[in-house]
């Protein structure tokens, strides 16, 4: 990466990144051997919608959810009161038993 330089960062789902990718193989025509492998796990992971994808966020924001955690949850998928808990063991936010709730049903509609 010698030569460039951040101009901002964002948090990206893995379907995101499969999108990114996608786009940029389309574009320049062929990938780094590191975004070919990428892009193999993306597209085995990330194969959820955009539409959804944003609907979700925007769920979670409303929830008061940060955007990182909000992109995590939508990795993670998590199908259980336990797994959505483990997820926000680092993060401080008081996770309500109705919240879990939502969470998990929100990330079954995806």
């Amino acid at each position: 990466m010698i030569g460039r330089e951040i101009v901002s960062e964002k948090p990206v789902s893995v379907s995101d990144v499969r999108r990114i990718l996608e786009k940029q193989e389309k574009d320049r025509g062929e990938l780094t051997y590191e975004q070919k492998l990428t892009l193999d796990y993306a597209k085995e992971f990330g194969k959820v919608a955009a539409k959804k994808e944003a609907d979700a966020l925007k769920a979670f924001s409303e929830m008061g959810i940060d955007e990182k955690t909000a992109v995590k949850i939508i990795d993670i998928r998590p199908r259980t009161k336990e797994e959505t808990k483990i997820i926000f063991e680092k993060v401080r936010f008081d996770l309500k038993d109705a919240q879990i709730k939502k969470i998990i049903d929100t990330v079954r509609d995806l």
